[in-house]
């Protein structure tokens, strides 16, 4: 083999070896760029849904403020009725939609507890020190959603109430904790755990005897045993320093979780499998639960047409 044969070799190697990098490096980019737009996705209808939880509480709470039974048992100073009524309300809306994670609040005027739909041990306890989102609604006496840290950190639509007269003279509060949400992305593939820090626990004592993580306690009793365990084992998942971390075919992001004052509270911790690329999905928002109308025909027509953000 004589050396200009050797040179035509070894020349070709180097080319074909330097075009292999090249487009592993190439690769790798658009294999990176494929991630980035999957987990940018994938935040973004965790934020859609939160957007949507929200506005259904909000819808929930306008129309209940609405509800003339409410008015008239809050003004002429009537709470078990009023506890009825509500009781009675919440009924209807599990029989008929299946979601039973609901709660109402109904405040005085001067902001303190009237009636409670799921306890009556508060009655009468003052709200206006630790409770942001009804001072404002009473300072504005417009309706307001938030995440908002109490007793517990969850959703809170706050509606006033005005009675014939158009007087201000309370306000209705209703309460969604984050299950229905958890169910609703299960469903699209996507798992979730609400986390609240553990600094915020004197405040938040609901949630005292519930199971920590790291620096955060998991303010939900029904969550992914999994992701909870996996979690456990990979702590650093659980820091922001890096907009998402890959392990093997899961992803794992997070959404820092605001109060009112838009100040970082908690993180809702998601994970889904890298795989899933589905780059064009968009989230479609109707109700995923059964609908127990008496009318067969009616149902099965309905059935058939069927990184630093915080949420605050």
């Amino acid at each position: 083999m004589n050396k200009t044969y050797k040179k035509f070799i070894l020349s070709f190697i180097i080319i074909f070896i330097t075009l292999l990098y090249f487009l592993y490096k190439y690769n790798n980019k658009v294999e990176q760029n494929q991630v980035d737009i999957l987990v940018s996705n994938r935040v973004e209808i965790v934020q859609n849904e939160l957007t949507n939880q929200k506005n259904h509480a909000l819808s929930l709470a306008i129309l209940f403020s609405k509800n003339q039974n409410v008015i008239s048992f809050l003004e002429n100073n009537k709470p078990k009725e009023l506890k009825k009524e509500l009781l009675t309300s919440l009924e209807n809306i599990k029989n008929y939609t299946n979601i039973n994670n609901i709660q109402i609040q109904v405040h005085t005027k001067d902001l303190k507890v009237f009636v409670r739909s799921w306890e009556d041990k508060d009655a009468g306890l003052s709200l206006e020190s630790f409770r942001k989102g009804i001072v404002k609604v009473k300072e504005t006496q417009e309706p307001f959603v938030s995440n908002e840290l109490g007793k517990r950190f969850n959703i809170k639509a706050i509606s006033p109430i005005f009675n014939q007269k158009e007087e201000y003279i309370g306000s209705i509060e209703v309460i969604v904790d984050y299950s229905d949400l958890k169910n609703r992305l299960k469903y699209m593939g996507i798992d979730v755990i609400a986390l609240l820090k553990k600094e915020y626990l004197p405040i938040a004592t609901y949630y005292q005897e519930y199971n920590m993580l790291d620096d955060f306690v998991v303010i939900q009793n029904d969550y992914d045993k999994k992701f909870y365990d996996y979690l456990s084992l990979n702590k650093e998942y659980l820091s922001n320093e890096q907009f998402y971390y890959k392990n093997k075919n899961k992803i794992i992001t997070q959404i820092p979780l605001g109060d009112i004052d838009s100040k970082s509270v908690g993180v809702l911790m998601i994970s889904f499998d890298k795989s899933e690329q589905n780059f064009n999905y968009l989230p479609k928002y109707e109700y995923m639960g059964e609908i127990n109308a008496k009318d067969t025909n009616f149902k099965n027509h309905l059935l058939k047409e069927k990184k630093e953000i915080i949420i605050k």
